[in-house]
């Protein structure tokens, strides 16, 4: 009988115990507070449209993290402020085990830089077709679009997203140009020729067209006698000789 009474006391007194040990932790925890603010910055292709101590700024513009309760810092309220950089495209936030406040951030990939008019700032177009103000920090080297509207560059942008995942294409176009009918001219970075795509239509058929006639005038020692290349006509390539 004592040994019974004994052990239901020795029972209360561990569940009494246990109740202040979560009520001590609950208490501690409210009372946590951030240590400090980590940021990673994910590199895409070599790109730095945003670094670490931009993503902080904006950040510590609102809130100086270390030292805020954790219970009152909305993490919500983070991610808004961070994906209020436009050059952002993802972002992931989580507490560590020291209770630094871990961001992690993606950039948006351009894709293209397009040029309207003397009167209009430049921007990039990314790969999912979003505009893009340019960088004070960093210049990408994408292809640039001439167009006289952004709705113009639309035409431009269909073949530079034809291009972009061709290590070769993606190397070889340095301007593209459209004119007031929608028609395109590449301007190359290797030869001396511009190339006229005509609109957007069987772009795969063109650069296959494009890709024989240069590869031919390589082998020949050709490359630079061409001005002009048209791939407009079906099945051939009409090219214009300097002389």
């Amino acid at each position: 009988m004592i040994r019974t009474i004994l052990s239901i006391a020795s029972a209360v007194l561990l569940i009494a115990g246990s109740g202040a040990l979560v009520g001590f932790s609950v208490e501690r925890e409210s009372n946590a507070r951030y240590t400090g603010l980590e940021v990673d910055v994910v590199e895409i292709d070599g790109m730095f449209f945003v670094d670490a101590a931009g993503v902080r700024d904006r950040i510590f513009a609102n809130d100086s993290i270390s030292g805020s309760f954790v219970a009152d810092l909305s993490l919500h309220d983070v991610e808004r402020w961070v994906r209020d950089i436009p050059a952002i495209d993802g972002v992931e936030i989580y507490p560590g085990l020291n209770r630094t406040l871990h961001v992690q951030v993606t950039q948006r990939k351009p894709l293209a830089r397009v040029h309207t008019s003397e009167d209009e700032p430049d921007f990039y177009i990314d790969d999912e077709g979003e505009l893009l103000p340019l960088s004070p920090y960093y210049t990408a080297r994408v292809p640039v679009i001439h167009a006289p509207s952004f709705e113009a560059a639309s035409e431009a942008f269909a073949l530079v997203k034809a291009t972009a995942n061709d290590p070769l294409w993606s190397a070889f176009i340095d301007q593209i140009e459209v004119n007031g009918v929608g028609a395109l001219d590449v301007v190359p970075r290797i030869g001396a020729a511009r190339i006229a795509f005509g609109d957007a239509q069987q772009l795969e058929d063109k650069l296959n067209k494009l890709l024989v006639f240069y590869t031919e005038q390589v082998e020949r020692g050709n490359l630079n006698v061409y001005k002009r290349i048209d791939l407009t006509y079906a099945g051939q390539v009409v090219a214009q000789r300097y002389y």
